[in-house]
Formats: C-alpha cells, sequence, structure tokens
C-alpha cells in the first residue's frame, strides 16, 4: 500500500491566513484483549523498537530528534501520548511525532493544503511501511486558527455575531438583575455534530487565548473532525479520508470568516 501526493488542491490560498496550526492524527490499538487471563495486555511492545526504525527511515528528511517529556510516563500508564518528535531543523514544521499507539503530522501558519496533504501521505507511507499491521482506532483532523481581540475589554459574543456567523449570548436581565458586567473575560463554547458523509462527529470550539510569541489577546477556533469506533475509516482509503474531511472543515471555515475574508487575502 503507498499512498500518492497530490497537486490539484482547489482552495483559495489566503495571503495571511488566521491558522495557527493543522493537525492530523492517527491512533491505533495496542491492547490485545483475546486472552482472557491477560486483559488489556499491550501488544504494541514493537514500540520499544518503533522510535528507532521508524527515524532509520525519516532521518534523511526529519533528522532533528526531540524526547517529549510524555517520554517517561510508562507506555503501560497512558497510550495515544507522544514521545518522541522529529523536525527537519530545531523547532521548525512539519513536526511529526509519535507514541505508543499515535501519529501526529502538526504543521504551523505556513500551512498549505497541498504541503499539509502531502506530508501526511508521505509520513503515513512510511508508517505502515515500520508497522503495515496495525489496526485503526481513530483519525483526526484538527485545524487552530486565530483572531486577534482584546476579549478583556470589548465584547467577543458581538464579534462573533457580527463577523463569524455564531450567535451566542446570555440574557442582559441575568446581568442586570445581580449587577454583572456583560463583558466575558474568558470564554469557552463547544458544540459536537454527527456528520454522515465522510462518517464521523465534528466538533467547534471557540475560546478565549493568548498568542504567545507575541502576548497578543486571540479569539481561538478549533475546529475537528474525527472518525472512530464503527466509523474508523480503512486504512487503504486514509488518503480520501483525509481529503474529504479538509473539504468539510474548510467549507465551514470560509462560511465563518465570509463577512471577513478580505482581512486574510
Amino acid at each position: 500500500m503507498q499512498f500518492k501526493k497530490r497537486h490539484n488542491f482547489t482552495h483559495p490560498v489566503l495571503k495571511n491566513p488566521p491558522i495557527i496550526e493543522a493537525l492530523f492524527e492517527i491512533r491505533w490499538n495496542v491492547w490485545d484483549n483475546r486472552d482472557r487471563s491477560r486483559p488489556n495486555q499491550l501488544i504494541d511492545k514493537k514500540f520499544k523498537f518503533f522510535p528507532g526504525i521508524f527515524f532509520e527511515k525519516i532521518k534523511d528528511i526529519y533528522p532533528e530528534v526531540e524526547v517529549h517529556p510524555n517520554a517517561r510516563v510508562p507506555d503501560e500508564m497512558d497510550i495515544f501520548l507522544p514521545r518522541y518528535r522529529f523536525r527537519k531543523q530545531k523547532n521548525t514544521y512539519p513536526l511529526i511525532q509519535i507514541g505508543p499507539g499515535v501519529l501526529t503530522v502538526n504543521l504551523d501558519k505556513n500551512f498549505t493544503q497541498e504541503k499539509f496533504f502531502n506530508t501526511c501521505v508521505e509520513i503515513l507511507n512510511i508508517l505502515f511501511e515500520v508497522l503495515p499491521e496495525i489496526e485503526i482506532n481513530e483519525t483526526i483532523l484538527h485545524y487552530i486558527d486565530g483572531f486577534e481581540f482584546d476579549y478583556e475589554n470589548k465584547n467577543a459574543f458581538r464579534f462573533l455575531d457580527k463577523n463569524l456567523h455564531t450567535h451566542f449570548n446570555f440574557s442582559p436581565e441575568l446581568f442586570d438583575v445581580a449587577n454583572i458586567d456583560p463583558i466575558p473575560k474568558k470564554f469557552h463554547l463547544e458544540s459536537s455534530f454527527m456528520v454522515n458523509e465522510p462518517k464521523g462527529f465534528f466538533m467547534s470550539q471557540i475560546r478565549s487565548g493568548i498568542k504567545r510569541l507575541e502576548n497578543k489577546k486571540i479569539i481561538l477556533m478549533d475546529t475537528i473532525f474525527r472518525s472512530g469506533g464503527d466509523y474508523k475509516p480503512q486504512k487503504e482509503k486514509l488518503d480520501e479520508w483525509i481529503l474529504k474531511a479538509d473539504e468539510l472543515i474548510h467549507k465551514w471555515f470560509l462560511k465563518m470568516i465570509e463577512k471577513i475574508k478580505e482581512e486574510f487575502e
């Protein structure tokens, strides 16, 4: 099985996109419950050798290795946590992370659909070369965008209503009766929805946050699609899943920002 790179992407490329990070995550089963005398027997014992073999395959492209603090946690205690990171150069993206039963591909603000997809399939090809028999547990596509906004002094709910097609508020009577300032100093809105094609769950999170390097207040928007359990994609169709999940998220995103799109063009 070998996924092919693609170059025929049609999404508009924004000159100044609000994206902070994009990540693809694949999780696979690490427990063997067939032996009832030894429930939850760890079958990902090969993880002890996996990082070294995996690095041998990618070292010419991603020679920079970091040991994640999670590496100190025993594999049996907390799976699906990255233990090792691989980069082309220190503190650069793409960032590849692996752990027991998990691999992620992370891209930063220099994201393009083509670059992200082709990096994902490149790394998946290596993963399945090293661990060809893994059984997929869940796949996740997650985009994080940020919009500069002084939410401590301005009403973020009005900003969302006016600019991002998101209508949420508390009744003014609640603030009047209790003499509470109606401007939220922190907030976290979260909703999850079922999706029929591709099968899975779509999640939208909007929250207050800080852009660390510039120390600026921002509204963070997490857009997530995940397929697991009965809806997990077939291994040989993972590239199609990434394309469909990306299309779903992009349609949502472009609709949300249509009132302020010119700021990013």
